[in-house]
């Protein structure tokens, strides 16, 4: 589709939330091939946009002094122009598109010229679907605030159904006029992920997707010794359990065909435990472009950290183990550590759940064998997963306000059925 981004942004300043919003919105529109054209005001001086990916930038809105008007009969002489002026280049611009966003021009008093001029538009152009977003809980009713009068492609967004019979009421409307689309809430934008983790994210979805994530870094020779094999025999209990699952292996030095056979065995264990080679279970190694035989950035391990949520670390043998207090500092992860390995209950200073896989010098065999033993370790890793508020949200975040999930269950319905309005 050809969308249009109406705004009156004369730079993105970081300290705007609403800001932030429009360009979380632009980059997801974009990235599932939508070309957006983003409208901002005529004396706009800030960010370019050059290199994005079908986004375009248009300075084309109507410069107006703000007046924050209270009712359509205090318009000034010069907002009448300002009327006249936005009627023109939204009807010259306008039929082209499919839909077109506006973001609070129908509600702030500040931006009541653009939504008197939107209500003339409507009758002059036919072709899009109107969506207009409210970001604010309406308190007050106001004279331009009325649904009826822009026409039947229209309707009203906002981000809570909580107020969505309120935001009708106001706007003089009807609730089915009044669409649901939570904001983009994104860990990948919010942190300023890098280009290729974002690329290894995109190939490998489990990772903002699943409900239980871990990030396992090892070097090959040592994926026996922090007993990567029960990690994954765990996760495919886990999986049994009907919770969705994804086991990154940050593996290095995976440089040599011994290597490469020593991965491609631990992928056939995953096979055979029933979990999805590079799908469910994932080693780094494996990903081709680019190649990271020899291990990934480090600030790509640190993100891909900060989506995961569990941190099982089995390991037997361990001098300190820097990657647990790496999990732990990427936040709202449970930390399940070896108790057989006196050191690690140092390491964590005891803030973890401990569970007895054995170590170098302390022998463990559970007495049901190790089958029994690992569905009871992926049950009480589940039952403190879903009793850890931390973790909880967290895990609620990454999978609900992430631009992928919020664009496959609300923009893209709403898009396609506005053909039918």
């Amino acid at each position: 589709m050809k969308i249009a981004i109406l705004t009156t942004f004369m730079e993105f300043n970081s300290g705007y939330s609403l800001t932030g919003i429009v360009q979380d919105q632009v980059a997801m529109l974009a990235k599932y091939g939508h070309q957006v054209d983003l409208f901002v005001n005529e004396r706009y001086h800030g960010e370019s946009f050059d290199g994005s990916p079908n986004v375009t930038l248009k300075k084309l809105i109507p410069f107006a002094h703000l007046i924050d008007y209270q009712s359509r009969a205090a318009l000034s002489t010069e907002h009448v122009l300002v009327v006249e002026k936005t009627i023109a280049t939204l009807e010259k611009e306008l039929p082209q598109y499919d839909v077109v966003f506006t973001h609070d021009l129908v509600f702030q008093g500040w931006h009541m010229p653009y939504a008197l001029a939107i209500m003339k538009v409507a009758r002059l152009v036919e072709g899009p679907a109107w969506l207009h977003w409210i970001h604010s809980v309406p308190s007050r009713l106001s004279d331009w605030w009325n649904i009826s009068e822009y026409g039947s492609r229209h309707r009203l967004v906002f981000p809570n159904k909580t107020d969505q019979i309120r935001v009708a009421e106001q706007y003089r409307g009807q609730p089915w006029q009044v669409e649901v689309i939570p904001h983009i809430k994104d860990l990948r934008a919010w942190f300023d992920f890098a280009p290729e983790t974002c690329k290894f994210i995109d190939a490998h979805p489990g990772v903002m997707q699943s409900q239980i994530v871990q990030i396992l870094p090892a070097s090959v020779d040592r994926l026996a010794s922090k007993r990567v094999n029960e990690v994954i025999l765990t996760f495919a209990k886990l999986k049994q359990r009907n919770l969705s699952v994804c086991l990154v292996v940050a593996n290095q030095w995976t440089t040599q065909a011994k290597q490469k056979q020593e991965v491609q065995r631990y992928l056939d264990i995953a096979y055979r435990s029933g979990l999805k080679p590079m799908e469910e279970v994932i080693f780094t190694s494996e990903f081709q472009s680019p190649k990271y035989d020899a291990g990934i950035p480090k600030r790509m391990l640190r993100e891909l950290f900060q989506c995961s949520n569990l941190f099982l670390f089995p390991t037997r043998e361990e001098s300190f183990g820097l990657v647990v207090p790496e999990a732990s500092l990427a936040g709202g992860i449970l930390l399940v550590l070896n108790k057989s390995l006196q050191s690690q209950i140092e390491i964590s200073g005891s803030t973890a759940l401990y569970l007895d896989f054995g170590s170098f010098h302390n022998n463990f065999e559970p007495g049901a064998g190790w089958d029994a033993y690992l569905r009871d370790v992926a049950s009480l890793i589940s039952w403190r997963l879903e009793h850890n508020e931390s973790v909880l949200s967290k895990t609620f975040m990454r999978m609900t306000y992430n631009m992928d999930s919020i664009f496959l269950k609300y923009y893209e319905p709403i898009m396609v059925g506005s053909r039918t309005w």
